[in-house]
């Protein structure tokens, strides 16, 4: 891969996550701490929830795996979390997160296998987080209108 094409390709990557990642903090900012942790259905996931799951995957695949952080992720932790954190605690994870992301993105071998197989390449893998961000990117939206106008279960 010529050296600016792999440019254009980490800033892409950082770039799209960025959008995505404003995109969610605009949402957020619109609920009230208590409305961040209401699920609109049940089974389903609150707001939190959600800022919960993206933080341990990034923070997994791109900061333990690639960056070796040596975070531990409890995946199942970040559905159930039953004494959560405050909203800008759970918001602020998620903004270390994506710095982690930014920080693979730039630094990362992309051409390389992935350490975790099923991924094939690092890019694609960096790509699947992303992939992964903007699908729970509109979730979020969703979860918001509905909490706002009170079509939602307590958590």
């Amino acid at each position: 891969m010529s050296a600016d094409l792999e440019g254009m390709l980490r800033e892409a990557l950082i770039g799209q996550l960025a959008t995505l990642h404003a995109g969610v903090k605009e949402q957020a900012d619109a609920l009230t701490e208590a409305q961040f942790w209401v699920k609109p259905i049940e089974p389903g996931n609150s707001f939190g929830h959600l800022v919960l799951h993206l933080t341990g995957n990034l923070k997994h695949f791109a900061g333990a795996v690639l960056l070796k952080t040596g975070y531990v992720r409890d995946r199942e932790r970040e559905f159930t979390e039953p004494a959560p954190p405050s909203k800008a605690v759970a918001l602020a994870g998620l903004d270390e997160a994506v710095a982690q992301f930014n920080q693979a993105a730039r630094t990362a071998p992309l051409t390389e296998p992935h350490p975790e197989a099923r991924f094939g390449s690092v890019v694609n893998a960096l790509l699947t987080l992303l992939t992964h961000f903007a699908v729970h990117r509109g979730q979020f939206s969703y979860i918001r209108r509905m909490v706002e106008q009170g079509q939602a279960v307590a958590s």
